[in-house]
């Protein structure tokens, strides 16, 4: 009896080693995958969405707080040049979204419903080949400090016929 109790206690403090353990891993940029979803058959003067994501490439879960506008996209040309945009009065809600990010897990949101569709959506004049970049913007709090993380992808290729 005396030797089950001890086995009992043991795995117990195993277990207590094992979960302040994860817990004390330290979110950094590292441990994230920032991306963009392919862009296939843009074509010159219609409107195309980019849609970026964030993957969780750690083997922990990462509370993170975020706004509409975490995912913003940079497109330049194959010279660098900035690609603008010509657009009138952007809107954003200030709202804000907290959302758990299991391990291997891909969030997207492109704010849909809290910003204008400019902020994802583009037309570019002239074909050619060109080059978008995703950056994205959000926080982690874990054991009651917050981590402030900004990542940018690196930039992808794609056409416009």
């Amino acid at each position: 009896m005396k030797a089950v109790a001890n086995a009992v206690v043991v795995a117990f403090m195993f277990m207590s080693i094992l979960i302040g353990c994860s817990n004390s891993v330290k979110p950094d940029a590292s441990m994230f995958e920032v991306g963009i979803e392919e862009l296939q058959g843009i074509r010159a003067n219609e409107p195309f969405i980019i849609t970026g994501y964030l993957k969780n490439n750690s083997k922990h879960s990462w509370e993170i707080s975020h706004g509409a506008g975490m995912f913003t996209y940079e497109i330049v040309d194959m010279e660098g040049n900035r690609v603008t945009r010509n657009t009138g009065l952007l809107i954003q809600n200030a709202i804000g979204y907290l959302t758990q990010l299991k391990p291997n897990e891909v969030l997207q949101n492109n704010g849909e419903e809290q910003r204008s569709e400019e902020y994802y959506t583009f037309v570019i004049d002239k074909p050619g080949r060109y080059k978008v970049r995703t950056n994205v913007e959000f926080r982690i709090e874990h054991n009651q400090e917050i981590y402030e993380q900004t990542l940018t992808s690196e930039f992808y290729e794609f056409t416009v016929e």
